[in-house]
């Protein structure tokens, strides 16, 4: 079996083993408002939710690289967090697929992607910066913490204030999100994405016969 140590091996490389590795990947198209109003939205797989109280989720922001126009710029979703301390994760379906791509572009910073490829916005509830109108979900969250490890990437925590769902998508009476009518796309590794379309339930036992409930 192959091993690969990654001590020796340059970002890129690190890059392309791990994303090749930890997949399916969820996907944020993320919403920002930058100085002049101008609405930003770019796609990052570095992401995922980390706790539920507080409620955080994570997202690494990475400079501009060497195959961009803006090499070693600050992108401009950290930038916009940063400067105004809040954002919208779009979570992103099959109908939103290829303008999200599009939106992963290195714009202009006084360039809208969402006007670039067609998006709509609408006000969101909890923060100033809108949300997109075609997302079947929408996390509006507000700045925590920035984790300034490195030169290369930033990670964001973001703490989600409030969610927007579908028309459909959301049990109000249970608080359940309707699983079997959403269907997230995921990032792989490179330009390939996967559906959500099967699914196999499986709830999660629980050792002891007397205590405890299975998860569901």
């Amino acid at each position: 079996m192959p091993n690969v140590s990654l001590a020796e091996l340059s970002p890129s490389q690190r890059y392309r083993l791990i994303t090749g590795s930890v997949m399916p990947r969820p996907i944020a198209l993320i919403t920002t408002l930058n100085a002049n109003g101008t609405v930003n939205a770019a796609p990052y797989s570095a992401f995922n939710y980390m706790s539920e109280d507080p409620p955080l989720l994570a997202v690494g922001v990475e400079r501009y690289g060497d195959e961009s126009h803006r090499p070693g710029e600050i992108k401009d979703t950290l930038k916009n967090i940063t400067e105004r301390g809040e954002f919208v994760v779009n979570m992103v379906d099959a109908p939103m697929l290829e303008r999200m791509v599009a939106c992963g572009s290195d714009y202009p910073a006084d360039i809208s992607e969402v006007d670039a490829v067609g998006f709509t916005t609408e006000p969101s509830g909890g923060v100033t910066v809108p949300r997109l109108c075609e997302a079947p979900v929408a996390l509006e969250c507000r700045r925590f913490h920035l984790l300034e490890y490195s030169q290369l990437r930033t990670i964001v925590l973001g703490e989600i204030v409030s969610i927007h769902f579908r028309p459909g998508l959301l049990n109000e009476e249970t608080l359940r999100v309707n699983v079997d009518k959403y269907f997230p796309f995921g990032r792989l590794g490179g330009p390939n994405y996967a559906a959500t379309i099967e699914r196999v339930r499986l709830p999660v036992p629980t050792y002891s016969k007397t205590r405890g409930t299975p998860r569901s």
